[in-house]
């Protein structure tokens, strides 16, 4: 049997302690005592990082109100405090990249054309987004997917035809044959920089100081659930 753990004492009040570390970037022995027991909150966290229940709740949401016949995708570096590194497990099975400037991670986002999230995918820094796209995009039927010249990939560009989406992706400098592409649509790529300049906003996200992926990305997905309602 499963174990389901004991439910918090005040619900309110734990999802009102995650949210403010969330928002601050604090340490968690360092959360007010009015949102409960600070070890207490953390488990709770863990415990739904764990499950995906934040993940789910942003998925439902999308489901619902998402589709909006565009998918836009990019992908943003987040820096990797020193704290976040010293772990057991493979840097790259928890996201984690090397460059010049030390470690990183790369948030891979998909979202809709008013930028609201539709999918979020973690991986190490130094990988290119491209790979990530396909898992990333899912279900292509009469979809238009804009991306930036980092995507313009020929097998990318089968797999959306081929899902019966159409690829507005403009083509490298280095290009022969310049692909199909409209820059008067293309220029709503903004919006998917527009929805990493708000989740980042939160410090949580901003700068990524938990050692493993699940937590990190429940906080990422708070806050583009967040997004959602707020915006």
């Amino acid at each position: 049997m499963c174990k389901k753990g004991r439910k918090p004492a005040d619900l309110r009040k734990t999802l009102d302690g995650i949210w403010w570390i969330l928002v601050t970037g604090c340490q968690w022995n360092q959360l007010p005592e009015r949102f409960g027991k600070w070890n207490s909150v953390y488990r709770f966290h863990l415990r739904w990082a764990n499950k995906g229940v934040f993940a789910a709740l942003l998925a439902r949401h999308v489901e619902q109100h998402g589709n909006d016949g565009f998918k836009v995708i990019d992908a943003t570096f987040v820096k990797v405090h020193q704290d976040a590194c010293r772990f057991g497990q493979a840097p790259e099975e928890r996201g984690l990249g090397k460059s010049k400037g030390g470690r990183n991670s790369k948030v891979n986002a998909c979202v809709n054309r008013k930028g609201k999230a539709l999918a979020l995918l973690l991986r190490p820094g130094n990988e290119h987004e491209s790979k990530a796209a396909r898992e990333l995009l899912g279900d292509l039927e009469d979809v238009v997917v804009l991306g930036d010249r980092g995507y313009d990939d020929d097998t990318l560009r089968t797999h959306i035809k081929a899902g019966g989406g159409v690829a507005l992706i403009p083509g490298k400098a280095n290009r022969k044959e310049e692909p199909f592409y409209i820059p008067q649509i293309g220029r709503e790529r903004r919006v998917v920089e527009n929805f990493f300049a708000r989740i980042k906003r939160y410090r949580r996200v901003n700068t990524r100081y938990d050692r493993r992926a699940e937590t990190f990305m429940a906080f990422v997905n708070l806050a583009a659930l967040a997004d959602w309602i707020r915006f």
